[in-house]
């Protein structure tokens, strides 16, 4: 594996796998601590991702590496709120909620973003090699080195044959769902709860929001369990649209991709309706199994940070909120580490904070699952309101927002034990399918 850790030199003080929203903030904030970091990244950007919509919190960690601006300038569609509709509700009737409603303490926009993956990410990855890291695009981490059980490097190769052992006291595996720490160390755990399989693309000619909702996140409930639809607008009059299901219900349909979307698309009124002249413009994106955990996030030289940690469900658009805040988590751990302070205590408490959120937004989206309705009664009623704006408005790692979140977790069990507990109750899954209703008359 090369010379020994005192007599090799040094690549970096750290190397980060992958150059994605977790990589590039992580490596932002390093540089701009005047760190030496290398950014590893295996495509070549721009290349396409899920995950268009963003939630406030990202506004925080972007501010401070001083990239807002730059989103800012890119034009990048405002999202001021999320709404959802009913599969049988009439076209036109929604919930909405505003993400200002109730401004976060030290708030400086009560807006977020809708962005096309592609170019945002290009974008921030150029930012942090603007402040002062090194990114080299195309080049392939097949694993990462280790001396005993600390992480020393990492084995790199390009597509022309180039291929070497890199070196730094830390790395950071930002590769996305490659998991590459966590699949070389056998951390990775396929979730026992979720087999979701999402179908995407790009269209024109789908209606516009309604006046005043310009900007907002529509999600389309399907009258299925599982089931869900997204639409999401972009610049230039460009929408992503998109459904997520259970794979199984993909699987026994028997029908293509375009078949089973606009299946989906037709067991909602409203759906149907914004979708009846639209025209795609990109080939489908596919995206199947996709849910895991990881037993582990940081050790000996070595921390996981965004989709690297754990992916669910793009379902409260958490994606770039985990990345961005892992990173910055992850780079205080780091930070202090190299400073002299004590590198378990640190990697320690970057586990429990990162873990303790996302735990919640997977207890969150669980619940979304097993009784969508019940999130619209949470919403529209004006005790829970709040509670449930601060969710969407992201950042679940500090205390108060963490405990903030539990509670209304501990809530939404106990009303949906009750639910469950009462045969007639017509929030229960499937309450008011038109057989059953038909069978009990």
């Amino acid at each position: 594996m090369g010379s020994s850790s005192t007599e090799r030199p040094r690549d970096a003080d750290v190397i980060v796998i992958g150059g994605g929203p977790a990589g590039a903030s992580i490596a932002s904030l390093l540089a701009m601590e005047g760190r030496s970091v290398l950014v590893l990244e295996r495509d070549i950007h721009p290349r396409d991702h899920v995950g268009e919509s963003l939630t406030p919190s990202t506004n925080m960690v972007f501010k401070r590496i001083g990239f807002l601006e730059k989103m800012e300038d890119a034009g990048f569609v405002h999202k001021p709120g999320a709404c959802w509709t009913a599969p049988r509700a009439p076209v036109g009737k929604f919930i909405s909620i505003r993400l200002g409603e109730f401004p976060p303490p030290g708030a400086f926009q009560l807006y977020t973003y809708n962005v096309e993956r592609d170019a945002f990410d290009a974008l921030l990855l150029r930012h942090a090699h603007d402040l002062g890291a090194k990114v080299l695009q195309g080049v392939n981490v097949h694993r990462v080195l280790f001396e005993g059980d600390r992480a020393v490097g990492v084995r790199a190769k390009v597509a022309d044959g180039w291929e070497r052992d890199l070196y730094a006291p830390f790395v950071v595996d930002a590769s996305g769902r490659r998991c590459m720490v966590a699949n070389q160390l056998g951390l990775r755990r396929k979730d026992p709860e979720f087999n979701q399989y999402g179908i995407y693309s790009w269209f024109r000619g789908v209606e516009p929001n309604p006046p005043g909702y310009e900007g907002f996140l529509f999600l389309h409930f399907l009258g299925l369990e599982r089931a869900w639809g997204w639409q999401i607008p972009l610049r230039d009059g460009v929408w992503s649209i998109g459904v997520v299901t259970d794979k199984s219900d993909f699987t026994k349909s028997g029908r293509s991709h375009e078949e089973f979307f606009d299946s989906l698309v037709e067991r909602n009124r409203t759906f149907r309706h914004v979708m009846k002249g639209a025209e795609r413009i990109r080939p489908w994106w596919i995206e199947g199994d996709y849910t895991y955990e990881v037993e582990r996030l940081a050790g000996p030289g070595w921390v996981i940070v965004g989709d690297a940690a754990r992916f669910v469900d793009p379902i409260f658009s958490t994606g770039v909120d985990i990345a961005t805040y892992s990173a910055l988590y992850a780079f205080e751990a780091i930070d202090a580490t190299l400073k002299g302070a004590d590198e378990g205590a640190e990697l320690a408490a970057y586990e429990r904070r990162v873990t303790g959120g996302v735990e919640a937004w997977y207890q969150l989206i669980s619940l979304f699952y097993r009784l969508q309705n019940l999130f619209t009664i949470y919403a529209i009623r004006p005790r829970f309101r709040e509670q449930v704006v601060r969710i969407l408005q992201g950042n679940l790692y500090i205390p108060e927002s963490l405990e903030r979140a539990r509670e209304i977790i501990d809530r939404m069990e106990r009303s949906y034990e009750r639910v469950m507990a009462d045969p007639s109750n017509l929030l229960r899954p499937g309450a008011l399918d038109p057989a059953r209703l038909a069978a009990l008359r």
